[in-house]
């Protein structure tokens, strides 16, 4: 297929060669019975923030070590002198003090349960009332309480993906996540709709590189999951949300123990519906409406002592609309930059007056008053308003299997196997200009993508397995180790439909890539720890490896583009991951650690580019870090605190990123490997209760992240000789990121329950989402943003099991992108989804 628009792009002559806890039941009653009011509803999880380093050079490590010990070592000698010296405060208004804060949350990012203070690694970690309290229900509530971490949108709301310390997956990407999301445990992918977020036990952030123990490799992170288990005796929640813009969320969950202590069964379920917050003027309706429904039920049989199973199956069901990816730039008839001749697609078509019944009208399809240029002046004054042609509705399903067994062989020796299955299915249409002009939609014609609307289509299909035995040995259980196995076989189907110039009598040209791709990915892994204790109090020393062989193929869809003569393309690839961490715990309240790792992401074949001789394949992508980091959790003047500090430095070869070109004619989008990129950061958090009745905390990330090596050469994937583009701006990596909290106790009999009222605000730095900023895609900049929230709560209303609360998010009711989609390469235009106005909301929640 050869579209007839290749004569938009410039020429090659005129192109320079230049991201479980579960807590403890037992642990949370001890300190719900020790502390005051406050204590109990506050938020306790905490960002615990990592250093990590480059090898590229031993004076960088050096004196980011330096730096980092130099900021902490006044902080830790006077806490620790605190933690043990100092007396507790006196009461306030009779009030009884805190007594000895032993209990702290407990995690699994090391595979075993540990006390999140304890863990040598930068982490942030919540529990089910945090979620709650922050109102979070959905995945892009998650970057506020994690600085560093951006949820990132595609071109569509329900489309979301994880960036961490500059590692990202670019939209239309046919890479693997550089965050990895696990639901209990078992590697989780959505099937590019968004999660069934609701009745979670816990959700933690794990920053760094990721793959001696958890699931598939990952060069950023993870992101966990846990569902809520069913107790022991009979009980549940119902918890009903109403507001702005026809929220309606009904969730709840009941236990059942059919057989006590042997036999337990938790029923969950969700339904969430809202319209959006920006009208389509032209279409009717609404972009980003929600509805959401989902049901979870969760088995667990204890046949002995020793055994227990867990099964959870999860159906999921997604609609509503897409959201509303606006016009954000474009780029005009000659416009170069840079000395780079830009992509001038949109404005050659709909700008200049060239084809007849587009561009300078009424509104309308393919019109608008002053054509582009005066679509774009009216967006920037009418932020949550568009013209698109039709309508975007959204259609996902998603099934999960997920079951664990674990055998306790003997007092020291644990075998547990997790296996797992999903399959999801996913359609999304898109006006990819984010105006009325069809420049760039995502239908065809004819076929089976037929539209509007059509929509690309991703149907996923994933099956998991591992086993590993985990325990303790030597004298003491100094020595803890697990070693495992695992296993995944997954297919993905893509079905991408792309016409230009769809209003026209004869349309420019449309294409369809249509591939199915397959990935087997097999792997060994061990860790141990030492506690070197009997030599130096409070050392110890972990060292763990994995090594995985990874086969990816693909094959062609009789109506794909490149579908005569497409080979069955295939390759074997293999890496190693490892760990090794030096932990110094040197009193009960203060600890530093330092920590080196090294992961990878596999290759894979772009589906959009001509596939013969391998041009379509992407290499390896090998990342290694360091990180220094110092946690403190104890007692200042006698008031209970946290406070946690890392810096890393992080170097990544074969960088994964897409870039957006035109193929045999037609706009595509594919993965290529930029030689070398290097992230350095520094990371902070902290709380602390000054009073009975109030709590304060802050959370902040710094970020510097470049590409080292920044030269691509696209010739083979374009076709045009001596093509090389650089990498001049990373995306998705905001210089400062941070946020403050305050959570005030009011004063009200406590027969009248607790009412809490909490203040959190959120800010960042401007951030890019092009890889091209300077060179092929100007213009793609975001400005920074802040961000207000409050909540106001009652909780256990006179005595009794119900709760309520209203709360307001955007509170100052700021303007602001959450994401960017860059098409300016191949279509001309790059689009934004701004981010939600100020909403305001009420729950109520009844336990019994």
């Amino acid at each position: 297929m050869q579209p007839a628009f290749c004569g938009l792009i410039p020429s090659a002559a005129s192109r320079p060669n230049t991201g479980f806890f579960t807590s403890s039941r037992q642990m949370n009653q001890e300190r719900n019975d020790a502390m005051p009011a406050i204590y109990n509803a506050r938020t306790i999880a905490k960002i615990s923030n990592a250093t990590r380093g480059s090898s590229a050079t031993a004076r960088s490590v050096l004196r980011i070590s330096v730096a980092t010990v130099a900021l902490s070592a006044p902080l830790m000698l006077s806490s620790a002198a605190l933690a043990q010296t100092a007396p507790s405060a006196a009461p306030e208004n009779g009030a009884t003090s805190p007594a000895t804060d032993n209990s702290d949350i407990v995690v699994t990012a090391q595979r075993r349960e540990e006390s999140l203070s304890k863990v040598p690694l930068s982490m942030a970690a919540f529990n089910a009332d945090t979620l709650k309290t922050r109102v979070v229900t959905r995945e892009q509530d998650l970057a506020a309480l994690v600085p560093g971490l951006v949820v990132k949108n595609g071109q569509n709301q329900n489309q979301v993906s994880f960036t961490m310390r500059g590692q990202t997956l670019d939209p239309f990407s046919g890479a693997s996540p550089a965050v990895l999301t696990y639901l209990n445990e078992v590697p989780f992918s959505g099937g590019n709709s968004a999660t069934a977020f609701y009745d979670f036990s816990s959700v933690q952030v794990l920053k760094g590189p990721q793959g001696t123990l958890f699931g598939r490799n990952a060069t950023g992170g993870a992101v966990l999951y846990q569902s809520a288990l069913p107790g022991d005796s009979f009980g549940g929640y119902l918890t009903a949300r109403g507001g702005e813009r026809n929220l309606r969320q009904v969730e709840g969950a009941i236990d059942i123990p059919l057989i006590p202590e042997k036999l337990l069964i938790r029923i969950a379920g969700d339904y969430q519906a809202q319209d959006g917050y920006i009208r389509n003027l032209l279409a009717g309706g609404t972009l980003g409406d929600i509805d959401n429904k989902s049901a979870r039920i969760t088995v667990v049989a204890k046949p002995t002592d020793k055994i227990t199973n867990t099964t959870v199956f999860q159906y999921s069901k997604f609609g509503g609309t897409e959201a509303g990816s606006q016009l954000y730039s474009y780029y005009k008839m000659g416009q170069t930059n840079n000395g780079y001749a830009l992509t001038t697609t949109l404005d050659t078509v709909y700008g200049q007056g060239l084809f007849p019944g587009v561009g300078n009208g009424p509104p309308g399809p393919g019109t608008f008053p002053g054509a582009v240029a005066g679509y774009l002046a009216w967006q920037k004054a009418h932020p949550y308003e568009m013209y698109l042609a039709y309508r975007l509705p959204h259609d996902a399903h998603n099934y999960f299997l997920s079951n664990t067994t674990t055998i306790d062989l003997d007092s020291r020796v644990t075998f547990k196997n997790i296996f797992g299955y999903q399959s999801s299915f996913a359609r999304t249409p898109g006006i990819l200009s984010g105006s009325p002009f069809a420049s760039l939609d995502l239908y065809n014609t004819s076929g089976a993508f037929a539209g509007p609307p059509g929509g690309e289509v991703f149907r996923n299909r994933s099956i998991s397995e591992e086993a590993q035995i985990q325990g303790t040995a030597l004298a003491g259980g100094r020595l803890k180790y697990i070693i495992g196995g695992f296993y995944n076989f997954s297919t993905k189907e893509e079905g991408i439909p792309v016409i230009v110039g769809g209003e026209l009598a004869t349309p420019l040209g449309q294409v369809l890539y249509h591939t199915r791709g397959t990935d087997e990915s097999k792997a060994l892994y061990a860790q141990a720890t030492y506690d070197f204790s009997d030599w130096i109090q409070g050392l110890s020393f972990t060292a763990g490896g994995r090594y995985t062989w990874e086969d990816v193929g693909m094959t062609a869809y009789p109506d794909h583009a490149f579908a005569a003569n497409f080979p069955l393309e295939q390759k074997s690839l293999k890496a190693p991951s490892w760990n090794v961490n030096i932990q110094y715990q040197f009193n009960p309240h203060n600890q530093i650690y330092f920590t080196q790792r090294g992961s990878f992401r596999s290759g894979n074949f772009n589906g959009a580019v001509v596939p013969y001789n391998l041009v379509n394949f992407f290499k390896n992508e090998y990342t290694h870090d360091f990180e220094i980091g110092y946690k403190f959790n104890g007692r200042i003047a006698g008031r209970r605190a946290h406070f946690n500090i890392a810096a890393y430095q992080q170097i990544v070869r074969n960088a994964q990123h897409s870039i957006y070109a035109v193929v045999a004619g037609a706009p595509s989008a594919f993965t290529v490997n930029v030689p070398e990129a290097t992230i350095r950061g520094i990371e902070v958090d902290g709380d602390i209760q000054p009073t009975n009745w109030l709590q304060l905390g802050f959370s902040g990330a710094y970020t510097h992240a470049k590409y080292t090596k920044n030269q691509v050469n696209l010739s083979s994937q374009t076709g045009i000789p001596g093509y090389v583009v650089p990498f001049d701006s990373y995306p998705d990596a905001p210089s400062i990121a941070g946020s403050v909290y305050a959570d005030i106790t009011l004063p009200v009999p406590s027969e009248m329950g607790e009412v809490h009222l909490r203040a959190d605000t959120f800010s960042q730095s401007h951030s890019y989402f092009s890889n091209n900023n300077f060179s092929l895609t100007p213009d793609t900049r975001i400005k920074g943003y802040t961000t207000v929230q409050m909540r106001l709560s009652w909780n256990d209303i006179m005595g009794s099991k119900i709760s309520a609360g209203v709360y307001v998010k955007n509170l100052l009711d700021k303007l602001y992108y959450q994401s960017g989609y860059v098409e300016g390469a191949s279509g001309g235009f790059n689009t934004v989804i701004p981010g939600e106005p100020r909403t305001i909301g009420a729950e109520l929640t009844v336990k019994f």
